[in-house]
C-alpha cells in the first residue's frame, strides 16, 4: 500500500488544480445601442448567476429594441473588461457579505460622459430600464448618475417617486479594489451589501488571460498525469524485480504549499538558478506594509527591508498554487535581477519560506508612476508641450530602451506605457514591469500582449515583431508627455462631438493599423521633438528610429532647444 501513496497524493493535487479552473458559471449579458448589429462597443454589461446559463452568440433584440448577446463564462470580470476593449469603463461588483466573497451581481458601464441606456441588474432577469451618465476623470473619483428618461433629465422613478440619484467611487477605492459597504440605497440598488469597484484607470499588473490560464493548467494536468504514470511504472518494475530501496513521497502539509517547491525545482530549475539563489534574501527580514496596487494575478505593497523602504511584489493568494504562475513569477524576477542600469528599477532580492509567501523585493520610487503625474497635470491645467523636465523623462526612458535593445539577445519590454515608468521625487525615470518581456526574437510572437493603446500596428495584427514595437510605444509615451491625456483621447472626443457617439474600438484600432489615426502633439513642443514622435509611431517598423537614434536626437533637443 505504501507505494500507492504518491499516486493518491498526486491525484489529489491534480483534482485541486483542476477544481481551481472550474466553478461558478456566470451569465454575461452585453447590451448595445446599435440597432443594426452588436459590433460596436457595448454601453452596458451585466453578470449574474442563473439557474442555467444559455449562451447566445447571435445578436438578439429584446423587448426594448436594444441589441445584446449572452455569454456563459467562469471569469466574469475579465470577460467584462475585454468586452469594453480600449474604451473607458466602470465596473461595480455587488456582494452579499462584508468579505466580498458571496457574489450577487456585477454591472459594467461604458464611460462616455453622455446619456446611455442601461439595465437594473439582479440575480436573474431584468428588473427595469434606466439611463446613466458615467464619468471617470483621470485625476480621481468615478461617478455614475442614474436617470429615468432617455435625455437624462429626470432622476425620479415615476412608479415609486424614489430618486435614482448618483453613486461615486473614490480614487483610492478604485485603485485598491477594496471591499466597501454599499451605502447607497434606491431604486437602482434593491439590496444592501458590499461592493468592489474596477475601472479602466485602475493599475493593471499584467497577467495571462483566462484562456491562457486554462491552457496552462491543462498542460500542468497532462504533466502530472505523465508523472503519475511514470511513478506507477517505476514502482511496478521495482516490485517485480524484488528490489528494496527508498520510497518517493509527496505530501501537502495542511494549509501550505511547500511541497510544490521541490516539484518545481525538478521541472524548471528556477529555484536552484544561480541568479535566483544569489539574490535570495531572508523572508523574515521583509516586512510587508500598505497595498499599492492589485492586478489580475499579482499585487504590489510598500514594505521595509533592512530599514529601507521597498516595493514588495507578490502573487495573488488564488494563483500561488499554480505551477505556471509561480514559474512566470520567478522568470520575471530572474530577468529583472539581470538588468543593471540606472534607469531600470533596481532588483533588491527574492524571498520565500514557502510558496505562500514568495515575494520579489524592488526599489521603491517615491514619485509614483508617470501616468499619475500626467493625470495631475491634466487636472491642474499644467501647460501642454514638452519642456526640459518632460524631455529629460523621455531621455531616461530612451536610455533604458537603448540598454535593453543592445543586449545579446535583445530584450523587448513589450508593455511600455506611462504606468510602467516610475519616478522619484526628482522626476528621475525608471522602467519597470518586465513580466511579458521575451529574450528571443526568433520565436513566433503573437498579438494580445501589452496594452492596446500603446501597441504597434504589427502587434495588433498578430504579425511577428521586434524591438521596433517598443519604439512605437515610446512614441505614444512622447505624446502623453506632451498633451497629458491618454492616447487617442482627442480622436475619440472629436468622434463624439461630430457623430454624437464614441468611435468604436474596432474602428479605432483599424484606423491605427492603416495609419489613418495617430497620437497627437501640441504646437507648444519643439518641432524637432514632434517629428521624432511621429517617426516613432510610423506604421512601417522600418521607418522608425532605433532606440540609440532616438536617444541621440533627444539629447540634441535638450542641449540646443531646451537649454536652461
Amino acid at each position: 500500500m505504501g507505494g500507492m501513496l504518491p499516486l493518491a497524493l498526486l491525484l489529489l493535487l491534480i483534482t485541486n488544480i483542476w477544481s481551481a479552473t472550474t466553478g461558478t458559471t456566470y451569465a454575461i449579458d452585453t447590451f448595445y445601442t446599435d440597432l443594426d448589429s452588436c459590433s460596436d462597443t457595448p454601453n452596458a454589461i451585466r453578470a449574474y448567476t442563473p439557474d442555467k446559463c444559455t449562451a447566445g452568440t447571435t445578436c438578439f433584440t429584446d423587448g426594448n429594441n436594444d441589441n445584446g448577446t449572452t455569454a456563459c463564462k467562469s471569469d466574469y470580470l475579465e470577460t467584462m473588461k475585454e468586452s469594453f476593449g480600449i474604451s473607458q469603463y466602470i465596473i461595480q461588483v455587488i456582494y452579499k457579505d462584508s468579505s466580498c466573497s458571496t457574489f450577487y451581481y456585477a454591472v459594467g458601464y461604458r464611460v462616455t460622459g453622455a446619456c446611455e441606456l442601461g439595465y437594473v441588474a439582479g440575480e436573474s432577469g431584468y428588473e427595469g430600464l434606466f439611463y446613466f451618465i458615467a464619468t471617470l476623470p483621470e485625476e480621481g473619483t468615478a461617478k455614475l448618475e442614474f436617470f429615468t428618461t432617455s435625455d437624462c433629465s429626470a432622476i425620479t422613478d415615476s412608479s415609486s417617486t424614489t430618486d435614482l440619484g448618483a453613486v461615486v467611487a473614490p480614487k483610492a477605492t478604485l485603485e485598491s479594489g477594496e471591499c466597501v459597504p454599499l451605502d447607497f440605497n434606491s431604486y437602482m440598488y434593491s439590496t444592501t451589501g458590499y461592493t468592489q469597484w474596477y475601472s479602466s484607470n485602475s493599475y493593471d499588473d499584467g497577467g495571462l488571460n483566462t484562456g491562457a490560464i486554462i491552457g496552462i493548467v491543462c498542460g500542468c494536468v497532462v504533466f502530472l498525469l505523465m508523472l503519475v504514470a511514470g511513478i506507477f511504472y517505476y514502482y511496478y518494475r521495482r516490485r517485480s524485480k524484488g528490489k528494496q530501496g527508498g520510497q518517493w513521497t509527496a505530501t501537502l502539509p495542511s494549509g501550505d504549499l511547500t511541497s510544490l517547491e521541490s516539484a518545481m525545482s525538478g521541472q524548471t530549475g528556477l529555484w536552484n538558478d544561480d541568479v535566483i539563489t544569489a539574490k535570495r534574501i531572508p523572508r523574515d527580514k521583509v516586512k510587508v506594509k500598505k497595498l499599492l496596487s492589485r492586478g489580475a494575478y499579482g499585487e504590489v505593497y510598500t514594505g521595509v527591508f533592512n530599514g529601507q523602504q521597498v516595493a514588495v511584489k507578490m502573487l495573488l493568494p488564488s494563483t500561488r498554487g499554480n505551477l505556471q504562475h509561480v514559474t512566470d513569477f520567478l522568470s520575471e524576477a530572474k530577468l529583472t535581477a539581470s538588468m543593471e542600469h540606472p534607469h531600470i528599477i533596481t532588483f533588491v532580492g527574492v524571498a520565500w519560506d514557502s510558496l505562500s509567501d514568495l515575494c520579489v523585493v524592488l526599489e521603491f520610487m517615491d514619485g509614483g508612476d508617470l501616468r499619475s503625474l500626467l493625470n495631475k497635470y491634466e487636472a491642474t491645467k499644467h501647460p501642454v508641450g514638452v519642456d526640459r523636465e518632460k524631455a529629460t523623462i523621455a531621455l531616461h526612458v530612451c536610455h533604458a530602451l537603448t540598454y535593453l535593445h543592445s543586449l545579446m539577445p535583445p530584450v523587448l519590454h513589450r508593455d511600455l506605457k506611462s504606468r510602467n515608468i516610475l519616478l522619484n521625487q526628482s522626476k528621475e525615470a525608471k522602467l519597470t514591469d518586465f513580466g511579458i518581456s521575451k529574450e528571443r526574437l526568433d520565436q513566433t510572437m503573437t498579438a494580445g500582449v501589452g496594452t492596446s493603446l500603446w501597441m504597434a500596428p504589427e502587434v495588433m495584427l498578430g504579425e511577428n515583431y521586434d524591438v521596433k514595437a517598443d519604439i512605437f510605444s515610446f512614441g505614444v509615451v512622447l505624446s502623453e508627455l506632451d498633451v497629458h491625456t491618454l492616447p487617442y483621447a482627442q480622436t475619440k472626443q472629436r468622434s463624439l462631438y461630430t457623430t454624437g457617439r464614441t468611435m468604436a474600438d474596432a474602428t479605432l484600432l483599424q484606423k491605427i493599423t492603416a495609419g489613418e489615426v495617430r497620437v497627437e502633439f501640441s504646437e507648444s513642443s519643439p518641432q524637432s521633438l514632434v517629428e521624432l514622435g511621429y517617426a516613432c509611431v510610423a506604421v512601417d517598423p522600418a521607418d522608425r528610429p532605433t532606440a540609440a537614434e532616438a536617444l541621440y536626437r533627444i539629447q540634441i533637443i535638450i542641449s540646443q532647444e531646451l537649454a536652461e
